[in-house]
């Protein structure tokens, strides 16, 4: 355990630049007392304050690095990720007795991972999500492979939005080869995995997820999709626009209510009801015809910079066929013609906002049990 003398320290969440008006946020983290929980199927808060700070810092290599310091954990590694299948991850560990204990932290969505998000694929779990657990979990079996002799490893698993998909998924199959008593995994904004009917038998995950951001409903239920675990679900409190402010300098656009994304996954299903449809029923699309996947992937295209022209020139011939209403709400609070430069990556807007670390931070801090 850490010990009792130890003094408190400061960890840094990080904001992505998005934000620039604030480019991180300071949370205190008492660790004189241990944040892994006592019971690890009961939520605890502290564990989830800890997997904020830790899952939300990931994107800054130095500042996600003294975080896991601040919270006892050394003997750091990353693992980039190696093609567009992986996620970018970060291990470290430390000795208590015959006990390795071993954090895992998983990045979000780097830019050439959006694609992979997309792809849902036809099998129990999604397959995009899927594959980047396959590599998280060889990284972690080489990790504690030199590590473990004579010691039983346990498990402190997290990740940010991508990063917390494969992060439910690693912490299952962790479950399923060492046992649910030595795991303890806390996703955050991470989208649904798997049609598995047997989530509830992984009590140790828990997902902090807001119902008003997008990506936490997708894909859809309507397709059968849920998380491993239990959705731990967090509310903008009274406080919560005033925290936003504080956090970004900015006025928070986000959605206020689920409306908006409930409205939007019925046009979705009507265009895809299921995942055969997404993949292979074409839709007009203006001056042709194309899937949803192949829509969503040019949405991909914008979401990581790199649509170019023909990218550009199918989203706006889209406008005039079955995907407008999709395209309008992905946009919402922004203009569509910001949202379809190329240089503009991921704009300020509804989406955007409802499902950044600010928001989630601002609404954790206003979280009571």
């Amino acid at each position: 355990m850490i010990t009792k003398d130890k003094p408190a320290a400061t960890v840094r969440l990080s904001v992505p630049a998005i934000y620039e008006a604030a480019s991180n946020k300071i949370i205190p983290i008492d660790t004189k007392v241990d944040f892994l929980p006592e019971d690890n199927c009961f939520f605890d808060l502290a564990a989830a304050r800890t997997a904020c700070a830790l899952s939300l810092s990931s994107a800054d290599r130095d500042m996600l690095e003294s975080n896991l310091r601040a919270v006892g954990y050394d003997d750091i590694i990353y693992v980039t990720s190696r093609d567009d299948r992986g996620s970018g991850l970060y291990i470290a560990s430390r000795t208590e007795g015959d006990t390795l204990r071993v954090i895992a932290v998983i990045k979000g969505t780097e830019s050439d991972e959006w694609s992979s998000n997309f792809d849902v694929g036809f099998s129990a779990e999604h397959r995009g999500f899927a594959r980047a657990a396959d590599t998280a979990e060889l990284s972690i079996g080489d990790y504690i492979f030199t590590r473990a002799i004579g010691t039983q490893p346990s498990f402190f698993i997290t990740g940010y939005s991508r990063g917390g998909a494969v992060a439910g998924i690693l912490a299952k199959r962790l479950c399923e080869r060492y046992g649910t008593d030595n795991v303890c995994a806390y996703t955050v904004a991470s989208p649904n995995v798997t049609i598995s009917r047997q989530t509830a038998r992984f009590g140790c995950v828990f997902n902090l997820i807001r119902d008003d951001d997008f990506f936490t409903r997708l894909p859809p239920e309507g397709w059968g999709y849920s998380r491993y675990g239990r959705d731990i679900r967090l509310s903008n409190t009274s406080d919560f626009n005033r925290r936003y402010r504080e956090l970004t300098g900015e006025d928070y656009i986000g959605f206020d209510s689920s409306e908006p994304i409930d409205s939007f996954l019925c046009t979705v299903m009507k265009l895809a009801p299921n995942v055969h449809a997404y993949y292979k029923r074409r839709r007009d699309s203006g001056d042709g015809q194309m899937s949803m996947y192949e829509f969503m992937n040019h949405v991909a295209d914008m979401m990581r910079s790199q649509s170019d022209g023909d990218t550009a020139d199918a989203m706006i011939s889209a406008l005039s066929g079955d995907y407008a209403d999709l395209l309008y709400f992905l946009s919402s609070g922004s203009d569509i013609e910001q949202l379809l430069s190329s240089a503009s990556g991921i704009p300020k807007c509804s989406i955007a906002d409802s499902h950044s670390p600010a928001a989630y931070i601002a609404a954790l801090e206003g979280y009571r049990l």
